[in-house]
């Protein structure tokens, strides 16, 4: 495969997530992981969601079904998807969750082993969708 071809097919994969270039995807995906530790380390988050808020765990199961399509299209946009890296991306973003949770009382947030758990299986989603984007996208020719 030629650059030009390599840069075609990571074009094309992009373009389906509304962006131009692998470096624009991860400043965004950079910015929504520190949005995301701001919101799970927020003191009083009823401020933001109100008193009706949905379940606390589907807010966490949502919240990494997101970081982890946004990270793991980064890291198909940089032509690295091979199941190493893709494992690698798995782990570090379940340690990323572990250390969010872990750190929450630091702020006065209480920390719940089972919102990990509702992390985590985001972070299989997530993967899994862009997985599965990638294995029904056609070969560029």
């Amino acid at each position: 495969m030629t650059v030009h071809e390599r840069r075609a097919d990571r074009s094309a994969f992009l373009a389906l997530c509304g962006l131009r270039g692998s470096r624009a995807l991860g400043f965004i995906t950079a910015a929504y992981t520190l949005l995301l530790v701001f919101a799970t380390h927020y003191p009083k988050p009823e401020h933001f969601l109100g008193t009706h808020a949905i379940s606390d765990k589907l807010l966490h199961f949502t919240a990494y079904v997101l970081l982890s399509l946004l990270a793991a299209a980064t890291l198909a946009g940089y032509r690295r998807w091979r199941g190493s890296s893709v494992l690698a991306l798995a782990c570090a973003l379940a340690a990323f969750a572990a250390i969010d949770e872990i750190t929450q009382p630091l702020l006065g947030r209480a920390a719940e082993w089972l919102d990990w758990v509702f992390d985590c299986m985001g972070i299989a989603v997530g993967i899994l969708a862009v997985a599965v984007r990638l294995w029904l996208s056609p070969p560029r020719q």
